[in-house]
């Protein structure tokens, strides 16, 4: 079985190697950004998923300390209210990225 994947492999390799041989230089150029784009995306996702870990550590420890305030039906409309305008604010400068 180990050989008949092998055999896979290589022509499939066999196969990849002359379709991008016979690539145009324009339709290389798109094949390699494309690839490094992809990579750049995983590395992102990566960094952005380590950014969210230690977010939610922090709100752990921001609880279990007595970090935080609570809400009810009077105050929450407030709350919505400044969530909204910040938005607003950061929205110009997302945009901008």
């Amino acid at each position: 079985m180990s050989q008949t994947i092998i055999t896979i492999n290589n022509r499939l390799l066999d196969s990849l190697a002359q379709i991008i041989l016979s690539l145009s230089e324009e339709e290389y150029q798109i094949l390699v950004e494309k690839i490094q784009h992809s990579r750049l995306g995983n590395r992102q996702e990566q960094q952005n998923i380590e950014s969210l870990k230690q977010d939610i550590a922090l709100g752990i420890e921001q609880l279990q300390n007595g970090q935080y305030t609570e809400y009810d039906e009077n105050s929450l409309p407030t709350l919505t209210t400044s969530i909204k305008a910040r938005g607003q604010e950061r929205l110009p400068g997302e945009s901008a990225k």
